[in-house]
């Protein structure tokens, strides 16, 4: 196996090192006695969807059962397999996560669901206990609630080759963020098709994130609404439409009148916690610019929730839900 190139190692870890930063906070510890997985909210039907529709089908559950995101007895989980590939848009070698289901088999074919990290993370971070990432798609298959899927997790600063900057919170800095949908179409798609057992089309193509990953996903999942046909996004950042921060004035990968699926996602999905001190009320008014551009989709809040897992895992549990065609 070839090597990183002293660029992209320099480059991991550096991202590595970053601890704190604007949108992606240092983890604050749980009280045990207040669990706030065991702490179920009541259900409640956000979508935005008209009464019939797929998405109307999946009744929000506003946290993650704890049962759901913790590790059975008995039970065997998935591990994630860090594999190398040749990228030719950074003309780096580049690492990725791959899930596959346990059991896996190249005589069955498998939905491909692709999830992605936060600013300055990598391709670890989504890996993490209170993300859910092994968790939640095991249990909720097991329980007859879910479809079996590949989970691929990719290392998202993709800048173009030469193109490469130091972490900030800068626009020459996002610009590495926003070339990932080439990275992803271009690159990362072929490379699993050619070397894992997938079904093919939207139906069987899913995207989600958290933070910076659900920015990306809106924005990929909405810009080639022809190959995902499953969109999530939990906390997600600030620039998917115009919009100014603490880092100054994002630019937008969507005006808000362009921010539209070309084909009608099967499912989307956009959550974030009532106490989000990172990315504030970007969410809120993603679902808002899309209730006005009449493009169906699922909102829900994560009461007392910050930038964390606690409203990650709650937006993963019910887009796992709903993926692939499970609440059929």
């Amino acid at each position: 196996m070839k090597s990183f190139s002293v660029l992209s190692l320099i480059v991991a870890a550096l991202t590595a090192k970053v601890s704190a930063n604007l949108w992606e906070q240092p983890k604050k510890p749980i009280n045990n006695a207040v669990n706030p997985w065991e702490q179920q909210q009541p259900e409640q039907n956000t979508t935005t969807s008209s009464n019939g529709s797929y998405m109307s089908k999946l009744d929000v559950v506003t946290s993650c059962p704890k049962d759901a995101i913790s590790e059975r007895p008995g039970v065997q989980y998935p591990t994630a397999k860090k594999i190398y590939y040749f990228s030719k848009i950074t003309q780096s070698y580049r690492p990725l996560n791959v899930i596959l289901p346990v059991g896996y088999t190249e005589s069955k074919q498998y939905p491909v669901l692709y999830l992605l990290h936060g600013i300055m993370c990598n391709e670890d971070s989504m890996l993490e206990a209170e993300m859910g990432s092994l968790t939640i798609p095991t249990n909720l298959f097991n329980d007859g609630r879910a479809k079996e899927m590949i989970i691929v997790l990719p290392y998202e600063y993709a800048p173009e080759a030469g193109k490469e900057v130091e972490a900030a919170f800068n626009q020459a800095y996002f610009d590495g963020y926003d070339n990932f949908i080439n990275e992803l179409t271009d690159v990362i798609m072929p490379y699993v098709k050619a070397n894992y057992s997938i079904k093919t089309g939207r139906e069987n193509t899913a995207i989600c994130g958290f933070s910076m990953g659900g920015r990306n996903s809106l924005y990929i999942g909405f810009k080639r609404s022809d190959l995902f046909g499953y969109v999530g996004a939990f906390s997600p950042a600030p620039g998917v439409t115009p919009g100014t921060d603490s880092s100054g004035y994002h630019k937008g990968l969507f005006t808000e009148d362009s921010f539209r699926a070309e084909i009608s996602p099967i499912v989307a999905l956009i959550n974030c916690g009532t106490s989000d001190s990172v990315v504030g009320q970007f969410p809120k008014s993603y679902h808002e610019i899309l209730t006005r551009n009449n493009q169906e989709h699922i909102w829900f809040e994560v009461q007392g929730a910050d930038h964390n897992g606690v409203a990650v895992s709650a937006g993963f549990y019910n887009f796992i839900l709903a993926a692939f065609g499970a609440l059929n």
